[in-house]
């Protein structure tokens, strides 16, 4: 069953899709995030052939569109990476305050800056998720460097409030600051539960070596998947697959009995 949903945060609405598998539950339930200027479909609607396929799985999936995102209440010019933050820690209460929801199994999945907000959120509440899969995840470093480095290069319109023009979306002028005030690899930390990093070997946007920081930044002997010339949203139905596959037996294995 997929039925939407609604979550105020904030004074902002947030629109997600909530995937229920067959019967009553408690189910174990995932919590999706999505990337940079994405929303809860993502690229090739990704995220949700992977909530259909946690649901078949027996697993609940839940996805929003963070604010100024997607369906979402408020301007894109106004997300931080902080109120990212703030807004995927509503999420999981609001998951854990569903009737159907197993408390003590729940995991998150973030995609690109989605996988640092996961990253962020299990570090800060990690005794409320078992278990994390990261796609891609940015890393406070690396986005500073390409957002610099975006910068440097020009063509990127800056208005009277200090917001730039990337790409049609106004990017708020404090966002690389606030984005620097967050230690992301000591956040994961603190995280000592299951955890799989999936990258592309031929990602453009946050450069496969990043997924080793987060190796070895998190203490639970996580595990490691780096796919073979597959770029930053696995644009290919092999490389599609193959992330399909492995995070849905990933949570299988974590989240049900």
């Amino acid at each position: 069953m997929q039925q939407a949903v609604e979550l105020v945060v904030d004074g902002k609405t947030l629109r997600g899709m909530y995937h229920r598998p067959a019967g009553e539950g408690p189910y174990p339930t995932v919590l999706l995030f999505h990337g940079f200027g994405g929303n809860k479909l993502e690229p090739h609607r990704i995220f949700l052939k992977l909530s259909r396929g946690l649901a078949a799985a027996g697993i609940a999936a839940l996805r929003f569109d963070f604010s100024g995102s997607g369906e979402s209440d408020g301007d894109f010019e106004e997300m931080t990476f902080s109120s990212e933050v703030r807004e995927a820690e509503a999420i999981l209460d609001y998951a854990l305050s569903l009737p159907a929801t197993d408390r003590k199994r729940l995991g998150a999945i973030g995609l690109s800056l989605g996988g640092a907000v996961t990253a962020a959120l299990a570090g800060r509440r990690p005794e409320d998720l078992q278990s994390l899969v990261l796609w891609a995840a940015a890393e406070t470093g690396v986005i500073a460097e390409t957002f610099q480095q975006l910068l440097e290069a020009g063509g990127y319109y800056r208005d009277e409030r200090g917001c730039y023009d990337m790409g049609g979306l106004w990017v708020n002028g404090f966002f690389l600051e606030d984005m620097m005030k967050w230690d992301l690899l000591a956040l994961a930390g603190k995280f000592p539960g299951p955890v799989l990093i999936l990258h592309g070997s031929a990602d453009e946007t946050v450069p496969v070596e990043t997924a080793d920081k987060y190796h070895r930044a998190f203490p639970g002997d996580p595990e490691l998947v780096i796919i073979e010339g597959a770029d930053h949203t696995f644009n290919r139905h092999d490389w599609e697959a193959q992330v399909l596959r492995e995070t849905v037996e990933f949570f299988k294995n974590t989240l049900t009995p």
